[in-house]
């Protein structure tokens, strides 16, 4: 057997482990580089308007005129009424998931606010909605700039400290507007508003963004809010260096417990600038907060890193888990020359029992060239440069791909039984049998306490988990990302994600194995996995797989999963180290 390696990167500079133990977060704050900063409850407080909804009703029935629809005053308020108090409980539950999108200005308009009114009145206001929404915002609340808020800006700017908004909004126009009129909104180098964004507080990406955009750490930035729900969680999730409370109407009335805590917390944003400008201080004065600004701060206990992003600090190697393709990697296969045939005698029986006539002949030769339809599409979306790869629904295989070439009525019976029909072609379609070595390297990596996930283009993840069963290796698998059920196809970094997520390790600490040098080479190092290696006898053949070794999209090339277990136990031994 052989065995090509490429040369291990360097290791981090220890000059930041050393920051990192000399930072004390207990007794010190780290100085910021930047300070982001929520819209409402910290630069700006509201005041509820008592006539909001009798206002905003006579606003909806101006514009419904204008449209030439007819809309009645009192239904419309009443709609109002009821859509502002769904939203508010919509927003609380989305407070409760790790991401939480945003709903788009159609969706608030149409869904919520005017849910009750009419189709036409809720779709064609529905086409101005973010015109509505900018509207609505200093109808439903007044808004004052907090005490403080214009001394803490213009310290942070004598001190080169970068400033961001970055607020959940139904109008991030409205905000922008309101800062202006305000005299507040050259402060701030970028606004990052929810509905601008498409994601949401406690989304840690909202503050991800902000950092990105002022070219700091998340580490090196101060985050202030006003919420433990969204403002803290996001906070946390996000690994921000300092996490400020300022309370207004709704710190202490959170819609459920939330157990993370600030850093620090204040009655007012005017009680920030001192504790910033001693932070600031301390650091120029090569205290230990100049450590931890110009290297990396230690987060908090609840501050677990996001198992989808590696650590900024390069920690010491933690216990490795291991990945593995299905196909070309734990199993191989023959493919089965009946395999068209037995679908198309499947799909006349199903056009039989709906009553469309079919011949076996017929529905053999559209399952033949919609298979070849689908593998044109997955190859352009394998070498689609946009990062995504969506997967491509069994409903648009089935109804679309394969039904081209049926009875227009068969069709949607097609997408209705489009799952089961994958399940059969998975079936149906190739012969596997376990790769030689595949289950030596499971046994070994159990045996050792490692656990065994999987990431696999698949049309049916079923299919995979029905083999895996029949070769009595189900039991020894921990999590399984297939395409047809994550939504996306390697080299997308979703799937791996996927992955990760079911795991207790960094990216860093995982060897992943697959058979493809774009599939899985590019999308291995592209999800940041800390080895990639792939096998000679799968798909891709040796030019390809020693271009994948060259460009640094693979760091070992061999023969045999069993080969794998060399590079697992050098890992392993890191570990057990002194």
């Amino acid at each position: 057997m052989s065995t090509t390696t490429r040369p291990a990167a360097t290791d981090a500079d220890p000059t930041d482990a050393a920051a990192l133990a000399a930072a004390d977060p207990a007794t010190a704050l780290p100085a910021p580089r930047a300070l982001l900063l929520d819209f409402g409850g910290v630069v700006v407080t509201t005041t509820p308007r008592a006539g909001w909804a009798r206002e905003l009703a006579a606003e909806v029935v101006r514009r419904a005129a204008a449209m030439g629809l007819a809309a009645e005053h009192g239904e419309v308020e009443a709609s109002l009424r009821a859509g502002r108090t769904a939203l508010s409980l919509w927003k609380n539950a989305s407070s409760r998931r790790p991401e939480p999108r945003e709903l788009t200005a159609r969706e608030i308009v149409a869904e919520m606010l005017l849910a009750d009114l009419p189709d036409a009145l809720r779709h064609g206001l529905a086409l101005e909605a973010g015109e509505l929404l900018e509207a609505m915002a200093p109808i439903v609340a007044d808004h004052h700039v907090r005490p403080g808020i214009p001394a803490l800006l213009e310290a942070a700017r004598e001190h080169g400290v970068r400033l961001a908004i970055v607020s959940n909004a139904h109008s991030g126009r409205a905000h922008r507007a309101i800062l202006a009129e305000a005299g507040l909104a050259d402060a701030f180098a970028v606004q990052i508003y929810s509905d601008e964004v498409g994601i949401r507080k406690p989304h840690p990406g909202m503050l991800h963004l902000a950092a990105e955009a002022l070219g700091v750490r998340p580490e090196q930035a101060w985050y202030v809010g006003d919420t433990y729900d969204r403002d803290v969680a996001a906070g946390r999730r996000a690994g921000i260096g300092a996490l400020v409370i300022t309370r207004d109407h709704r710190t202490d009335h959170p819609p459920f417990a939330v157990t993370d805590r600030p850093d620090l917390e204040l009655d007012s944003p005017e009680e920030l600038l001192a504790p910033m400008l001693r932070a600031l201080r301390d650091a120029a004065d090569g205290g230990s907060a100049s450590a931890a600004s110009s290297a990396s701060v230690a987060p908090s206990a609840s501050a677990a890193p996001s198992a989808g992003a590696p650590s900024a600090l390069a920690p010491a190697p933690g216990r490795p888990a291991l990945l593995l393709d299905h196909g070309g990697v734990i199993t191989l296969s023959t493919p089965a020359p009946d395999r068209f045939t037995r679908m198309g005698e499947r799909i006349a029986a199903l056009a039989a029992q709906v009553g469309v006539p079919l011949e076996p002949s017929e529905a053999t030769a559209a399952v033949e060239a919609g298979w070849d339809r689908h593998r044109a599409r997955k190859h352009e979306r394998d070498a689609d440069g946009d990062g995504t790869h969506a997967e491509i629904p069994a409903a648009e295989l089935w109804g679309d791909l394969v039904g081209q070439d049926l009875p227009t009525a068969l069709r949607p019976a097609l997408r209705l039984e489009a799952a089961e029909l994958s399940l059969a072609l998975h079936r149906a379609k190739s012969e596997p049998a376990l790769r030689p070595g595949a289950l030596e390297l499971i046994a070994w990596a159990r045996d050792h306490g490692i656990v065994v996930g999987i990431v696999s283009n698949t049309i049916s993840g079923r299919g995979v988990r029905e083999i895996l069963e029949r070769h009595g290796v189900a039991g020894m698998i921990g999590p399984a990302a297939y395409s047809d059920e994550v939504g996306v196809r390697k080299p997308g970094r979703a799937i791996f994600e996927a992955a990760l997520a079911g795991l207790e390790t960094l990216p860093a600490d995982v060897v992943y194995v697959g058979d493809k040098a774009v599939n899985d080479g590019r999308g291995g190092t592209g999800a940041g996995l800390g080895a990639v290696c792939l096998l000679r006898g799968g798909k891709d053949e040796e030019p390809a797989l020693a271009r994948a070794l060259a460009d640094g999209h693979a760091d070992h090339v061999l023969d045999s999963p069993a080969q794998v277990i060399d590079v697992l136990a050098a890992r392993l031994a890191l570990t057990t180290a002194p």
